[in-house]
């Protein structure tokens, strides 16, 4: 599955903490510590398996005033991250390749 389709969720194996405007992101298994700027904690809170891709862009974009192109080339990036990093999912439920 591409990083624009699904429904992003956050894994089961994170948890994180938000403190006088600074959210870190703890992965528990692996014992990494991710601090993350505005734009990626709000990505970060949108993930939480009930908005495409799609949807998290158009809100950072109004969110934030700015272009779609540059909220999606940013999301993209941060969600690939966060992927990779084993923290993020997509909910098999509303994953767009998944076989009934």
């Amino acid at each position: 599955m591409s990083i624009d389709e699904g429904f992003p969720k956050r894994a089961g194996s994170m948890a994180w903490q938000t403190i006088d405007g600074e959210t870190v992101l703890l992965n528990i298994e692996a014992r990494q510590l991710l601090g993350v700027n505005e734009v990626a904690a709000r990505v970060w809170a949108l993930c939480d398996g009930t908005r495409s891709v799609r949807e998290i862009v158009v809100e950072i974009a109004r969110e934030f005033t700015v272009d779609e192109a540059v909220a999606l080339k940013d999301v993209r990036a941060f969600l690939e991250e966060l992927r990779a990093a084993g923290a993020i999912e997509s909910d098999p439920e509303r994953d767009p390749d998944r076989v009934p």
